[in-house]
């Protein structure tokens, strides 16, 4: 894949091992469990592990040189390469081995849709193309990185989902994997302790467009307050707008909801999806408007929306035993809290339409407002009860008990969320699980997974119909 001489090239390494043989490398490795006879072990330093603990197991697999950012005590005749910080040589090489490649980039980020987004893309380009993608939400730094080191010279195109929680990242990222196409899905009120503002968050987010490729394609969603200022932004890249409201290059004519699917018309073509969830037809279309650019045949953008599920906690839906459980534990912000909200009122149930919501993470010094707004939007609509668990869902609680017809209760553990449900959830309810990942509410979902059969008696789901 590599010759040691690139590396140290690219990375401004200085070899701390005497002469350096030359040297073919096989792979790279940040991990010494999986690392592979003749990868190059890179020391990257996380937030939880240090990889410089782990040289002496990485040489014993086999790694054929160490990049490292400090000297270390362990002897060996292996080339040992010392860099300012080993994160960043990763990326480096990442870009390096993606500049070898003459293949489409796709580069999709903004504060909620990304990964839904992204494998949705997947999804459709995969009945034409050989696409490399990120694996889950490998978005950061690494994990960027890693997927680019991925890259044969079997795919045609490239899906990466770019996220970020403090400014320079996404200029960073766009450099490494030089996109050719842009998607922005949204701006919103996400990662505000590093990007302080929802200004900040479209600042930052636009970097992906500043930094690209200048022939490329801006694919943005111009039902977006802010996005839908790049239609007048001067940008040497050409600009495609999608849209349910506005006026847009892609615009849906026609949208009808039912409890399992959406359908939507564009351009007098008519596609589906299997979901409940009405952001996603943003998603669809961004997705869309890609596939279009790739000259994707119109059976395969159909097929691939159709065959696609949602993405493992990302208001993904399992019936048990008469209850229909949404499970969007995986993350939680506005945007994506008030999204799934929306989705919760638009059922009309036999049941009950209970929400159990844990704290927005990485809110800052606005997060006090932000869960107090999220609470007075719950309280304007149908949902019947409310479970909160966390110190920040207590201001959203504060807003929902003003309301009387609403059954609200403030937990101080998930074992007591558990309980509550085992005694509230009966056939025919809809219950829908929110939280950021650090509040751990997919614990939530795997309790009902394992106790909904014999806390119910009804094997019918108790949707009647969703109104749109």
């Amino acid at each position: 894949m590599f010759a040691l001489e690139d590396i140290i090239k690219v990375t401004k390494g200085q070899n701390l091992n005497g002469k350096i043989p030359f040297k073919k490398i096989a792979g790279v490795s940040i991990d010494s469990r999986t690392l592979r006879p003749g990868d190059l072990f890179i020391a990257v330093t996380g937030q939880r592990l240090d990889g410089h603990h782990f040289i002496a197991q990485a040489i014993s697999k086999g790694a054929c040189a160490v990049i490292v950012s400090r000297e270390i005590s362990i002897q060996t005749e292996l080339p040992v390469i010392c860099v300012d910080n080993t994160t960043k040589a990763l990326g480096q090489i990442a870009h390096f081995h993606r500049s070898q490649f003459n293949v489409p980039v796709i580069a999709i980020t903004g504060s909620a849709g990304k990964t839904t987004t992204k494998e949705m893309l997947a999804a459709i380009l995969g009945g034409q193309y050989r696409v490399l993608k990120n694996i889950k939400t490998e978005n950061n730094q690494i994990g960027v990185s890693l997927t680019l080191l991925r890259l044969t010279k079997d795919h045609e195109v490239v899906v990466l989902e770019l996220g970020t929680n403090h400014p320079g990242e996404i200029r960073w990222l766009t450099e490494i994997a030089k996109p050719t196409i842009a998607v922005l899905t949204n701006i919103g009120t996400s990662h505000l302790e590093g990007l302080k503002s929802t200004e900040g968050v479209f600042k930052e987010k636009f970097d992906l467009v500043k930094f690209m490729d200048p022939s490329g394609v801006v694919i943005f969603n111009k039902d977006d307050s802010y996005l839908k200022t790049i239609e007048k932004k001067r940008i040497p890249q050409k600009k495609i707008s999608y849209a349910i409201k506005a006026s847009a290059d892609v615009k849906i004519s026609a949208l009808k909801a039912s409890p399992d699917e959406i359908q939507f018309t564009v351009n007098q073509n008519n596609f589906s999806i299997r979901t409940i969830a009405l952001h996603n037809v943003y998603n669809a279309l961004a997705a869309l408007c890609c596939a279009q650019c790739l000259k994707v045949r119109e059976d395969i953008i159909k097929k691939g929306l159709t065959s696609f599920e949602n993405c493992h906690g990302r208001q993904e839906i399992k019936d048990i035993a008469g209850v229909r459980v949404i499970n969007d534990s995986y993350n939680s912000n506005p945007i994506s809290l008030k999204s799934a909200i929306e989705t919760l009122n638009l059922f009309k149930t036999k049941g009950q339409k209970i929400l159990v919501c844990a704290d927005m993470l990485e809110l800052g010094s606005q997060s006090k407002r932000w869960h107090e707004r999220m609470g007075k939007i719950i309280s304007e609509t149908t949902i019947n009860t409310v479970l909160t668990l966390g110190s920040q869902t207590v201001y959203l609680f504060d807003q929902i008990k003003k309301k009387d017809r609403i059954l609200s209760i403030h937990c101080q553990s998930l074992e007591e969320i558990c309980q509550h449900l085992k005694r509230l959830c009966k056939s025919g309810d809809v219950v829908l699980i929110k939280g950021s990942r650090g509040m751990r509410m997919a614990q939530v979902m795997e309790f009902l997974e394992r106790n909904l059969e014999n806390m119910t008696t009804c094997s019918t789901p108790g949707v009647e119909q969703v109104v749109v």
